[in-house]
């Protein structure tokens, strides 16, 4: 598990083993970023990415719905995939392959 402080909030991601469609292991990464207000959460996910091979899963998750939307934007206009997203009062949660 990796983690560094940002604003005074603790970012957690950590790495999970998943299956694929096709059977093969891929890494899934999940980066919480609670506490944290743009432009921070759009950073943060691009920054991972970036790291990530082509095929691997981001999971992100926060408390501020509004960073949510602008992630999801973020993702659709650069490319990579959005698998699920979802909004409840302010918590959001997005699923993300790296294409």
């Amino acid at each position: 598990m990796d983690s560094l402080i940002c604003a005074s909030k603790l970012i957690t991601f950590y790495l999970v083993k998943s299956n694929r469609d096709d059977g093969i292991m891929s890494k899934t990464y999940n980066l919480k970023l609670d506490g944290l207000v743009c432009p921070l959460p759009v950073a943060r996910t691009k920054k991972k990415l970036n790291e990530m091979e082509a095929g691997e899963i981001l999971e992100v998750s926060g408390d501020f719905a509004e960073s949510g939307e602008n992630i999801k934007r973020y993702i659709e206009k650069h490319g990579d995939s959005i698998v699920e997203f979802k909004i409840e009062g302010e918590d959001y949660y997005i699923k993300i392959k790296k294409t």
